[in-house]
């Protein structure tokens, strides 16, 4: 289990806070169980635990954090509006009554306002990616590259050089230099989907393992139990062959449906699977935000959230204009 969720289990504000500017993942999952599959979040084991206060504030982490790296990364060429306004704070809320109720209504309103603006703009960035993808299909097919061998759809950068070589078919009028394009185009192919399909394979080869583990890991007490059954009563007291060789039908049917040869799909469709999970994530993670709202114990917790993060703020300016007296005067 990973740190936040340690500490959004124990139900610490600081802990909390404190792991997640040391560079924490707020959006870590844990392991997949049978209960949940998909694993569970640090926002889903404090809102277990009843802390729905840290909850919100560990799934507006998460969104936020996940919009800064999809800009760093994926948002190249993709014209998004500024995301420095995003950890912004609402002054114009007016405070009714008691004084510390309106600020914390005002956090709690300003953290809904924060996650709503992370979850618009990743969906945005998700939206642009799939006409990315849409685009460089055509491309390749106006230049006459087959499915097989067409580019993965990772770099904007290459679906952007691949616009450029189509738009330059035309300054060239001999049949040469058209041919000569095509083969780079599907050279560039070829070698961009080979190291993608291995690389692909490893992770594939690498979830398996882990599950294995975890099945056998779980599993073992009933193995050895069977097993022992199996010995005293099937082989020794019958003198029989007991479950050697033995195989259920259901299982040889489902090996003989591997070995068949699986329909033309795309090769993309467990990208496109994950971005659903991340999309479902993403969603669940905004309603976990605004339901915080509704609870005065879950504002109370996420003011003091809040002011965990001033303060560690606070603490590290402090501590960097003491370093650099001391690198200056030592």
């Amino acid at each position: 289990m990973d740190s936040p969720s340690l500490g959004s289990l124990c139900g610490k504000e600081r802990t909390v806070v404190s792991l997640i500017t040391l560079g924490a993942a707020p959006g870590a999952l844990t392991d997949p169980t049978p209960e949940f599959l998909s694993g569970r979040t640090p926002a889903d084991l404090a809102s277990g635990n009843g802390y729905k206060g840290i909850a919100g504030f560990l799934a507006e982490s998460s969104l936020t954090s996940h919009l800064s790296a999809l800009t760093v990364n994926d948002t190249n060429g993709i014209d998004l509006a500024d995301t420095s306004d995003i950890k912004c704070v609402e002054s114009g809320i007016p405070v009714d009554g008691n004084e510390e109720v309106g600020h914390a209504l005002k956090d709690s309103l300003s953290a809904v306002r924060n996650a709503s603006l992370a979850a618009a703009r990743i969906h945005q960035v998700y939206r642009v990616h799939s006409f990315q993808r849409k685009k460089l299909v055509e491309v390749d097919d106006q230049c006459g590259i087959s499915d097989e061998l067409a580019l993965p759809p990772i770099s904007i950068k290459t679906s952007k050089l691949l616009s450029a070589k189509t738009s330059r078919l035309g300054q060239h009028d001999t049949p040469v230099h058209a041919a000569a394009i095509k083969i780079q185009n599907k050279y560039r192919g070829w070698k961009g989907r080979k190291e993608f399909l291995i690389t692909r394979q490893r992770i594939v080869k690498i979830q398996a393992h882990v599950r294995g583990h975890q099945a056998r890991k779980r599993y073992k007490s009933w193995v050895w139990t069977v097993g022992i059954v199996e010995k005293a009563i099937l082989r020794w007291r019958r003198k029989g062959s007991g479950l050697r060789g033995f195989r259920a039908e259901g299982l040889l049917e489902g090996t003989s449906m591997q070995t068949e040869p699986s329909s033309k799909k795309d090769d993309y469709d467990f990208l496109k699977e994950g971005r659903k999970q991340a999309e479902k994530r993403m969603d669940k993670a905004l309603a976990r935000v605004k339901s915080m709202v509704q609870y005065p114990e879950a504002r109370d917790q996420l003011k003091v959230a809040e002011c965990c993060v001033r303060t560690s703020g606070i603490k590290c300016k402090i501590s960097f204009i003491l370093q650099t007296f001391s690198h200056v005067f030592g």
